[in-house]
Formats: structure tokens, C-alpha cells, sequence
């Protein structure tokens, strides 16, 4: 029997090699490049958004965005997702029919975050599927077109087989034997240069400060039944190292309306924004990054685990160098959440405004956001209006305002604050100009 295993394996082995032999200098899959006329208008709001950061791996084909109107009507038909390779033509939107549909706001881009919930295919049963293409029927219920970043189908996946035909599903990689199941070929050379040139773009997609980001935290009912073949990494979402990032990417810059965690959906009537906003966390540092990363799961521990820190830390250091506006508004957030914020603010050099308002901000956040103060030097603007701030977190900000002389507007009102403390940062306030609302 050894020896029959052994000479199967052999003859394996050398049908992938001769297969990666034919293989080489086959071209990549890239999407089809319609092109479209963009007028002046479009192409200024898409260059204001920064839309340029993402044109590199769209121009190369590295990344391929799917069409929303596709996804929702593949949902709506009862299929799911294949490989990106094995997509048609038409499930794909061009970066001119993108900065053609750049709106006054954001960027029409929507970019999904998600668990595998299968080794070969992330959602073979259309679970996930449908639950974005219901967000996505929201999120364009108006007619615009917009592009959805989702890995599987946005990426060169490992789908070819042994003749490079692509398949529905992903072949699994035999790292003992530096190889892919069934002697397939899984990624054209050409693909695989691309795919790597991918996984380094992550960032600038999910961390993007004009990008939307779609997060499903929850698993199917099913999930933990025969349905599904699940892999080695069955941790929900929060604990998934890849959807970790992903997530603390997104929660980075992004304005309050741009995260939704389609966890938070019930499936049921009309689809609630303001609900799925809930799901948001804090920023978080690089080095307590690194720290909660330990315990997340990977498929790929070893190799995927530090390329991830390192990301990440680029990320945060690009982002938070360069914001001018922090839009925080409305996400449940406490005390927990503010001293977040505050352990950030010396890493935003350049952050003129910062929106706090409705949220349940007490004592202790306000605290935490005044020390932080003279650690934010370039603060014009701190919106703190519908919170549960009282008199020693007013007295705090009031001692802080010495230390924050570009500080123009400061907005407190609707809060618990007494007439006293309200004194006394009036008086602190002093002759500055501006705005102070208490």
C-alpha cells in the first residue's frame, strides 16, 4: 500500500509540474475594459475623494470589482459567488464606469468583509450573498452604479485545475508537498504575480477614508451543521485574523455612515441602516493591534500573521498622518470609545474637526479626550453635543482649553453639564473667538 500511495503522489506531483510547465506563459484573467466617457465634473469629485489611490491595481487588473446591480440580481436568482476567474464578463464594473458614477460624497465602492465559511468557497450555499445584496439594494436605491471589493471574486482565488480551466470552487494547497490538490494548477503564474500585488492593496481599499465597507460578522443558522464542510479555522468574525484587519482598517477615518455590520440585520422588512452602524468599534494603535492579533485565527498562520501587522501599521501611519476630519457621530459609543479616540489624537497631526455627537460619552471619555488636547495641535473644531457629559468632564475640557490654543469651536450643549462648570468654561474660553455652545 505504501507503495502504491507513493507512486499515485509521484504521479500527482508530476502532472502538476507539467501542468505549471503549460501554464506559464498563459495570461491572466482581467476584466473586461469598457471604457467610458467620464465627464469633468466626475473625474474632479473622483481626484477629491482620492479615488487615484485605487486606480494602480485596477489598471493592472491586481483587483477586479464586481457590479452591484450583478450581485443583487445573482441573489435575487437564487445563485452564489464563483471564483473570479470563472465570472462572466459582465458580473465586472470598469474603473471609467466607476469614476462615471462618483457622486457628491464618496466613492462608489463598497468593499465586503467576510468569513470563508468553506475551505473552497467562502459561501457556497448563497447566505452572504444575499445578505449583501440586500445592503447593496439599499445602498443604490437610487439608480447609482457602484463597485463591490469582495476577495473571492475580486481576486485571482486558486480555481484552475490541472488544464487551467477554471472551476466554481478553490483547490486546497498541500504545503507539505508545495502544491494544489488534484494536480491542479490553481493561479496562472501571471495571475499569481497579481494576486500578491493584491494582497497589498488590501489596505488602501477597506481603510480608504471615501470607501464603503459592508462587515458580516454573523454566520449562517446553519453554519455549524452538516451543510457545511467547514475548514480548520471556524472562529466567528471578530476572532478571524484577515477580518480582524479588514475591520480595523475600516474604523480607522471612515465618516460614522460608511461601516455597516450586516450582522446587525434581521433580514426582515426594510433594510435599517442606522442599526447596522452599531456594530463599529474605536480605532485602534498599532502596538494594541499587534497584541489582539496573537489570539486570531488564521488558515496561513505564519506567513499571513506579521504580513498583517505590518499592514496595518502602514495603514494607520497613512491614514491618521493625513485626516483632517473624524466623523464619529451616533454609533453607541462610551467612555471605552473616547479614551480610544484620545490615544489616537497625537498620531492626526493635521485634525482640524472631530464629531463626537450623539453618543453616550461620559465623564471619563471627556476626561481622556482633554488630556488628549494639547496632543492635538492642529484642532479647530470638537463636537461633543447629545452625550452624558457632566460637571467634571466639562471641568477637565476647561482646564484643557490653555493647552489647545487653535481650538474655535467647542460644542457641548445637550449635555449634564451644571451652571458652574458652564462658567467656568466660559471663562477659560476667555477672548478667543469662535463658538462655545454649552
Amino acid at each position: 500500500m505504501a507503495a502504491e500511495e507513493a507512486a499515485r503522489l509521484a504521479t500527482e506531483q508530476a502532472a502538476a509540474e507539467e501542468a505549471a510547465r503549460v501554464a506559464a506563459d498563459r495570461p491572466p484573467h482581467l476584466p473586461p475594459a469598457r471604457e467610458v466617457k467620464v465627464d469633468e465634473e466626475k473625474m474632479v469629485k473622483w481626484n477629491r475623494r482620492s479615488g487615484i489611490e485605487l486606480e494602480a491595481v485596477l489598471t493592472t487588473g491586481a483587483v477586479a470589482l464586481l457590479d452591484a446591480e450583478w450581485v443583487i440580481a445573482r441573489a435575487a436568482s437564487g445563485g452564489v459567488l464563483l471564483p473570479r476567474q470563472a465570472l462572466p464578463d459582465e458580473a465586472f464594473i470598469s474603473l471609467s464606469e466607476v469614476q462615471a458614477s462618483t457622486g457628491n460624497y464618496d466613492l462608489p465602492v463598497v468593499c465586503v468583509s467576510h468569513c470563508w465559511l468553506q475551505p473552497d468557497h467562502p459561501d457556497s450555499r448563497g447566505y452572504n450573498l444575499r445578505a449583501v445584496a440586500r445592503a447593496l439594494a439599499s445602498l443604490t436605491s437610487r439608480g447609482e452604479r457602484v463597485g463591490v471589493f469582495l476577495d473571492f471574486c475580486s481576486i485571482h482565488q486558486n480555481c484552475r485545475d490541472v488544464d487551467g480551466a477554471p472551476q466554481d470552487t478553490a483547490f486546497a494547497w498541500l504545503g507539505s508537498e508545495k502544491r494544489f490538490a488534484d494536480g491542479a494548477v490553481g493561479r496562472f503564474p501571471a495571475e499569481d504575480v497579481l494576486f500578491k500585488q493584491a494582497l497589498g492593496s488590501l489596505g488602501i481599499f477597506y481603510a480608504h477614508p471615501h470607501t464603503h465597507v459592508l462587515m458580516l460578522t454573523a454566520f449562517p443558522p446553519d453554519y455549524f451543521t452538516a451543510t457545511y464542510e467547514r475548514s480548520g479555522n471556524v472562529k466567528p468574525y471578530s476572532e478571524r485574523g484577515w477580518c480582524f484587519c479588514e475591520s480595523s482598517w475600516a474604523m480607522m477615518v471612515k465618516d460614522f455612515d460608511l461601516i455597516l455590520d450586516l450582522g446587525m440585520d434581521t433580514g426582515e422588512g426594510k433594510f435599517n441602516k442606522r442599526k447596522c452602524r452599531q456594530g463599529r468599534k474605536a480605532p485602534v494603535l498599532p502596538k494594541e493591534f499587534v497584541v489582539q492579533l496573537e489570539s486570531k485565527g488564521f488558515t496561513n498562520g505564519s506567513t499571513d500573521s506579521p504580513l498583517v501587522a505590518e499592514l496595518y501599521s502602514k495603514g494607520f501611519k497613512e491614514r491618521f498622518g493625513a485626516a483632517t476630519q473624524l466623523s464619529y457621530q451616533g454609533l453607541g459609543w462610551g467612555d471605552e470609545e473616547a479614551r480610544a479616540v484620545a490615544r489616537v489624537l497625537p498620531h492626526a497631526p493635521v485634525l482640524m474637526k472631530l464629531y463626537l455627537n450623539n453618543n453616550s460619552i461620559g465623564d471619563e471619555g471627556a476626561c481622556a479626550l482633554a488630556e488628549a488636547l494639547p496632543n492635538a495641535p492642529a484642532l479647530l473644531k470638537l463636537y461633543l453635543k447629545n452625550n452624558s457629559i457632566g460637571d467634571e468632564g466639562a471641568r477637565a475640557l476647561a482646564g484643557a482649553l490653555p493647552h489647545a490654543p487653535a481650538l474655535k469651536g467647542l460644542d457641548l450643549s445637550n449635555n449634564s453639564i451644571g451652571d458652574e462648570a458652564k462658567a467656568a468654561l466660559r471663562t477659560a474660553w476667555g477672548t478667543r473667538g469662535g463658538s462655545l455652545m454649552t
